[in-house]
């Protein structure tokens, strides 16, 4: 039997998203649901809530100025890069990859793990992609899937964090501009979830002993490997430099935005370009296939409470996502497809003659 083939069959006995099991999702009723209803609440926003003049919206969209555009797509492709360093500085202080992390992957590497994290999002049910990171991370580092999984939670933290700071920024910006429409479900939104984030960490530091113990044998182990990973991601030396990275990820997602904005020629401040480019980035929490519906109704709704008109909201909107949904499930997808192929190759043993 074939190491590619044992590699499939341990993933699949112990439940981590392997390469096939993703497959096997993106196709799966709950994917194909989520879609079905994302697209019942944006066909319904578009119908009876927004106004739109759909000749109007294409001659926004055909007018976009490519150069500013390819430029807010390449901020936004960089930001990967930074978010790979946080993640390496992140898995060395968890003692993944052992020796210091001598086995955990490059950043460039790194990045592409979340480059195709973020494709299975986009595509898939229930934040898959987050998963699928944690086992790809296992498998490049040799560690245990749990841990590397903690990781990504321990990430998760830092970036709920960066954006409530940067939320608050960008409220304090609209203030200081007399603007009366800031939105307060936004800066709400993004506080809840890091208090509910900080919570979550604080009662597995204080009942994880307790919760492994009543947990079966296999399963205890788990998660007392998942909780050292999540916790042991924080120490305080490190955090200040990966909150600093994370916040340089988000800024470049904000700087995303406001050049596809450019490009489109709308005019508007940049506090708002902060609140909608960080809205759209909580919205896609919401787990259908990168938040289809959600984040197109809502981003819409929020742009024009901002004051664009109906028809300037959905063609930024549209444009946008572009970039934020369908480059991802593009570059994200080949990636994927090149890298696991790669690996299959070097995982399949050649075959071996007796001499003549």
């Amino acid at each position: 039997m074939s190491e590619t083939h044992n590699e499939q069959v341990n993933d699949s006995e112990s439940g981590m998203p392997s390469a096939a099991t993703l497959r096997g999702r993106v196709l799966s009723l709950p994917t194909l649901v989520a879609i079905t209803v994302g697209a019942i609440l944006l066909g319904f926003a578009m119908w009876r809530i927004f106004d739109f003049e759909w000749d109007e919206v294409w001659i926004n969209i055909k007018g976009v100025h490519l150069g500013k555009y390819l430029l807010a797509g390449g901020l936004y492709y960089l930001s990967f890069w930074f978010r790979g360093v946080r993640w390496k500085l992140i898995a060395k202080t968890a003692n993944i990859g052992g020796d210091n992390g001598k086995h955990v992957p490059g950043s460039i590497a790194l990045a592409g793990i979340i480059l195709m994290g973020w494709f299975a999002n986009s595509v898939a049910f229930l934040r898959l992609g987050d998963a699928y990171r944690g086992w790809a991370l296992s498998k490049e580092s040799k560690s245990d899937f749990p841990s590397s999984l903690g990781t990504v939670l321990a990430e998760r933290v830092q970036d709920m964090a960066a954006v409530l700071i940067l939320v608050l920024g960008a409220a304090i910006w609209l203030t200081i501009e007399g603007d009366s429409k800031v939105p307060g479900w936004v800066v709400f939104a993004a506080f809840v979830l890091v208090v509910g984030l900080i919570l979550g960490l604080l009662i597995m530091r204080m009942t994880g002993e307790r919760i492994s113990r009543r947990l079966p044998g296999r399963l205890g182990s788990a998660y007392v490997n998942f909780q050292r990973g999540t916790l042991s991601s924080f120490s305080g030396s490190v955090i200040p430099p990966q909150i600093i990275l994370g916040i340089i990820g988000w800024i470049l997602e904000i700087a995303r935005f406001y050049f596809v904005t450019d490009a489109m020629n709308i005019d508007i401040s940049f506090g708002i370009v902060m609140f909608a480019a960080l809205a759209n980035a909580m919205l896609t929490t919401i787990p259908t296939p990168g938040g289809f519906g959600f984040v197109e109704g809502g981003l819409t709704g929020l742009l024009i409470l901002f004051g664009l008109s109906d028809n300037q909201a959905i063609s930024l909107v549209a444009v946008d996502r572009t970039i934020s949904w369908l480059s991802v499930v593009l570059f994200g997808g080949i990636l994927f497809v090149v890298w696991h192929a790669i690996k299959a190759k070097k995982n399949t043993p050649t075959s071996s003659y007796p001499p003549e």
